[in-house]
């Protein structure tokens, strides 16, 4: 029996559904969520102002503080659920140090480009907040034209690692209990 914590890394591109899986599975496992983007509300409510009118590097900062804290949380033997929207290229340079201390679980949450777009766009119109936050220019775009952009590209991260994709198109698909079985006996 293994004594590293488990890591069960939740990604997949903005809106397609990260964040409502990843609260769902730290509920059902009873481990914590860290989110990213909570990391990076948090870093733009030190400073008051909004995400545009902070330091060019403020997303590098952010995810390095990100995967830190995550490093940390492993460290101390803690398993954890993570969430964030990172492709292949951001995951590559820290995945090693994570297998290192813990046994990851990647879930890839997929869903077609357009509904994500359209989920992402939704989010911004229902939250006056999420450009000051986020700098989140789909919205603003979006207010200025009425038309939805095209959605952006998204590589998964693909490693030698357990790896299940969850369709959130509706029912997750597998579904919750399967994707928890899954990592129960990973």
């Amino acid at each position: 029996m293994s004594t590293k914590p488990k890591c069960i890394i939740v990604t997949g591109r903005g809106g397609s559904g990260k964040s409502t899986l990843a609260r769902v599975l730290g509920e059902r496992l009873w481990m914590p969520v860290i989110s990213r983007d909570e990391i990076k509300e948090g870093y733009v409510n030190t400073f008051g102002v909004g995400h545009d009118q902070l330091p060019p590097d403020t997303n590098r900062i952010v995810s390095n503080l990100f995967f830190e804290i995550v490093n940390h949380y492993l460290s101390g033997m803690v398993s954890i659920v993570i969430e964030a929207a990172f492709q292949h290229k951001v995951w590559q340079p820290r995945i090693a140090r994570i297998v290192e201390i813990a046994n990851p679980f990647i879930v890839v949450c997929t869903v077609d480009g357009e509904v994500a777009a359209q989920r992402h766009l939704q989010r911004g119109l229902d939250d006056p907040h999420r450009e000051f936050y986020h700098g989140d220019k789909a919205v603003s775009a979006y207010r200025e034209t009425g038309i939805l952009g095209p959605p952006g590209s998204y590589v998964a991260p693909e490693f030698d690692l357990p790896t299940v994709h969850v369709s959130t198109e509706g029912i997750y698909s597998p579904t919750v209990d399967e994707i928890v079985n899954q990592i129960k006996l990973g």
